[in-house]
């Protein structure tokens, strides 16, 4: 009986010692509350110079900026530059550009002004931060075949954007000073590419899909699964953000901060962090002094009847929280 217990007492005790020290409580706060309960939100950004925060609008085809105090205006009003449905955003704070996934599919994407040609299509939009107006549309090459779904992306230092596609489960890059988007990774035998954030040295990509979190190491071009060391509750990761030597992820009703190994090759451990009000989390963004800004509520699943394609009653839909919580 001795050993069992022994056995028992050893297995916590090198958990709780993979257990990172800086694990704390995180509180919550809301930084604002969005009426449109239609709004169906889904790509977050932020603005250090600025201290705004972006939101992108699936339904209402436009993006929303918030400032510091909460309040709000339409940074992109909808449809406008002919946007489809928008998704993943990031800003490049030293070139002033904000990056914009814009898609659209009749089969799976919903939007409030129709858009005509119901195809699956994706285009890469680059914003100037500082005047709102458009910059540039960026397209995929033309030898690449059509029926891709961009979703999210994350942008280099260098000024490189790299974005994952959802259909044919694809990386694409756009290289900074291209003038159109390529394909660069081919990950066999996963589905569903949604997250991306690049390591603090940038010498990889993390990509979440429905198996796993993949690790792809852009001087190398392996793709590897990044392993876990400790027991941790496996769901689709949604959004995927590197900050500190760990991932924030959205597990839709839960966000997540995985403790990554000093290599970042590996995870230690993970802490759930918020579960309150959250109704398909799907993304959010670092900001000034460790402050974390998401989307609470997206409502993405439970504000779309996706067999008729319709928008739920405005009377069952919800306000949009916007949160923020200090890492």
């Amino acid at each position: 009986m001795v050993k069992p217990i022994i056995a028992f007492l050893s297995m916590i005790f090198c958990i709780c010692c993979a257990r990172p020290a800086n694990q704390e409580q995180h509180t919550p706060h809301i930084l604002t509350t969005l009426e449109e309960r239609d709004l169906i939100p889904e790509g977050t950004a932020y603005d250090p110079i600025t201290e705004q925060v972006f939101i992108s609008s699936m339904y209402k085809r436009k993006i929303v900026a918030i400032r510091k105090d909460g309040s709000h205006y339409d940074f992109a009003k909808e449809a406008s530059d002919d946007l489809w449905a928008t998704f993943g955003m990031e800003v490049d704070p030293l070139r002033r550009k904000l990056w914009v996934i814009t898609s659209k599919g009749e089969g799976g994407i919903l939007t409030q002004i129709k858009i005509e040609d119901g195809s699956w299509d994706s285009q890469l939009y680059c914003y100037d931060l500082d005047s709102s107006s458009l910059i540039r549309k960026y397209a995929v090459l033309a030898s690449v075949p059509k029926g891709y779904c961009f979703n999210d992306l994350t942008v280099a230092s260098n000024g490189d954007v790299y974005i994952t596609e959802s259909i044919t489960n694809k990386i694409f890059i756009l290289q900074h000073g291209a003038d159109s988007i390529n394909v660069i990774f081919e990950p066999s035998g996963y589905t569903f590419l949604n997250g991306i954030t690049l390591t603090g040295d940038e010498k990889s990509l993390i990509v979440s899909s429905t198996e796993s979190l993949l690790r792809i190491n852009l001087e190398k071009k392996s793709i590897t699964l990044l392993p876990y060391t400790a027991p941790i509750k496996q769901r689709p990761i949604d959004g995927l953000t590197y900050y500190n030597n760990s991932l924030i992820g959205h597990q839709s009703n839960n966000l997540t901060l995985f403790y990554l190994n000093e290599q970042e090759d590996s995870i230690l451990t993970n802490q759930i962090i918020d579960t309150s009000g959250l109704d398909s989390s799907t993304t959010g963004e670092i900001g000034e002094d460790g402050w974390y800004y998401y989307i609470a509520n997206s409502q993405i699943r439970s504000g779309i009847d996706y067999d008729k394609m319709i928008i739920m009653p405005m009377d069952s839909l919800e306000p949009v929280f916007i949160k923020k919580l200090r890492l």
